[in-house]
């Protein structure tokens, strides 16, 4: 009798693995850390941004639950702080030190377009909006390896605050982090880049991932 059949279990299937963690993480989790061919850092990887993911749902959720007086007072008063005060961090060139990084940007540029020197990795321009493009350094000062996350980047147009929190997929060394992970006291550039709308003009401060809500590196006045 043939147990060829039986002895490759579900949660073996790679894509299935992938399916029910974006799907159903719970069930999706379980197979990642039974399946034997994903390797134990993706399973780690995985396991973080999902649990990132899940407490970030959470605050929204708490802050859904307040009262409307609570709300419109909340909204008031950001309003107000929002115009009467100026945005605080680090500049361009300055190290903003986090709990496990020091994170230095380099270099910000506003284009219609991202040459990355490889045309099927370019980021071609659309109409209506433009890439910022921050070139960042992050050295791990904790005494383990840590992942590396984009951040937000945060506009005040018009006497309200914008936040881009997606940056774009740049399938190339150099651009992006992709839930890159590196070793203690060792350094990475790369290029993140965000697509926002070309009206919007205004002071911007950049937020790391994993960053406290009140570290940020102040961008400049775009223009």
């Amino acid at each position: 009798m043939d147990n060829s059949t039986t002895q490759s279990k579900w949660y073996d299937k790679t894509w299935l693995v992938i399916v029910l963690c974006i799907i159903f993480f719970p069930i999706g989790l379980y197979a990642l850390w039974k399946n034997q061919s994903i390797s134990k850092g993706w399973k780690i990887g995985v396991t973080v941004v999902i649990a990132l993911i899940v407490l970030a749902q959470l605050g929204k959720d708490d802050k859904g639950g307040s009262s409307t007086a609570d709300n419109s007072s909340s909204s008031s008063n950001e309003k107000t702080e929002q115009k009467t005060e100026a945005p605080k961090g680090v500049g361009i060139g300055e190290v903003l030190h986090t709990d496990y990084f020091d994170i230095t940007v380099n270099k910000v540029s506003l284009e219609d377009r991202v040459n990355t020197g490889n045309e099927f990795a370019d980021l071609k321009p659309e109409q209506g909006n433009l890439y910022l493009i921050i070139n960042a350094s992050f050295k791990n000062t904790d005494s383990e390896s840590r992942m590396l996350m984009d951040g937000s980047v945060w506009i005040n147009y018009n006497g309200k605050n914008y936040e881009f929190d997606k940056a774009e997929t740049v399938m190339l060394e150099g651009w992006g982090l992709l839930l890159d992970q590196i070793n203690p006291l060792t350094t990475k550039t790369t290029n993140l880049v965000y697509k926002i709308p070309a009206e919007i003009k205004g002071n911007a401060y950049w937020q790391p991932g994993r960053a406290d809500s009140d570290q940020k590196i102040l961008l400049g006045n775009l223009e």
